[in-house]
């Protein structure tokens, strides 16, 4: 067990930032409407280094950007905006994770665009969010996919994964025949049912993801599966993890500020520290730190 978590550096591997008036977002200025995660119009406000900083108070050394949603005309800004925020103030965020639609026959041309900027690690492009906002998502097609992952790799690019319990075996199959892809599944494979079964099904399905040799997990975004935060079913689902992938593949994200919507960053991070309490010490490096260094070259 650490000796103390305040003696632990800290990266938060799943954060976002905006700024409204520079990069347009569809799903947030849509006033009034209810998304998977909640209810966006609290946090329908710009974002940006000073507000993350004051929320996390200091806690956090590193941070990796996610993209998150905006209109596609504005992918290319957005990193852009994101690069600038890093030379503002080094550190945070120490690497950016951009959006690129992976349906494109060919995302060359996209991905040497973003690769202008240093900050660029890889891409996210959502499979799925919840079984009913996936009905208004392209269906995944494989074949679509396989090619433009496959070039994502051969950029030195990884991938972050979100998705949903029906997505899971069709995009295993796919993933499975790219090993030398990284790849890392966002906010626990979005567990929306937690009931007994739910969690066996999940348990059974994150031990075919692990298997995969570049396959890493981030302990993140959980306040969005209950619209709230329920520490024992946190604590479940984490340390299943750690368990089914190894420390040394998991990683902790705050997805803030949309987590924000139900709990303060200093809730969260005790709850964080109540995880890492339970750990080994090569377990605490691991989850706070070294793995997100290494998946993301900080």
């Amino acid at each position: 067990m650490p000796q103390s978590s305040d003696s632990l550096i800290w990266i938060d591997a799943h954060h976002h930032l905006w700024d409204l008036k520079k990069v347009h977002y569809p799903w947030l200025m849509a006033k009034g409407e209810m998304r998977f995660f909640g209810q966006p119009d609290p946090i329908r406000k710009n974002y940006l280094v000073d507000d993350y900083t004051a929320d996390h108070g200091q806690r956090i050394s590193k941070s990796v950007h996610i993209q998150v949603g905006c209109a596609a005309k504005d992918q290319l800004n957005e990193t852009a905006f994101v690069q600038s925020m890093a030379e503002q103030k080094p550190g945070l965020p120490s690497a950016a994770v951009v959006a690129i639609d992976m349906r494109q026959v060919d995302i060359t041309e996209s991905i040497e665009q973003h690769k202008q900027y240093s900050l660029v690690r890889g891409v996210r492009d959502i499979i799925g969010k919840s079984p009913e906002e996936n009905k208004t998502l392209p269906v995944f097609q494989p074949k679509v996919w396989r090619n433009n992952l496959a070039a994502l790799a051969q950029h030195q690019l990884s991938f972050d994964l979100q998705f949903t319990e029906e997505q899971y075996d069709i995009v295993y199959k796919t993933f499975a025949e790219l090993p030398e892809l990284k790849l890392v599944i966002c906010h626990l494979a979005s567990p929306w049912d937690q009931s007994q079964a739910g969690f066996i099904r999940w348990q059974k399905a994150m031990q075919q993801f692990a298997e995969l040799p570049n396959c890493y997990i981030k302990i993140s975004g959980f306040a969005m599966f209950n619209h709230g935060f329920h520490a024992d079913r946190f604590r479940r689902y984490a340390h299943s993890a750690v368990e089914i992938f190894g420390a040394d593949k998991c990683m902790l994200g705050s997805n803030f500020p949309v987590d924000k919507l139900y709990m303060s960053y200093q809730q969260l991070f005790e709850h964080w520290r109540q995880l890492i309490a339970e750990c080994t010490l090569s377990e605490a490096l691991s989850l706070t730190s070294q793995t997100a260094t290494e998946f993301y070259r900080l």
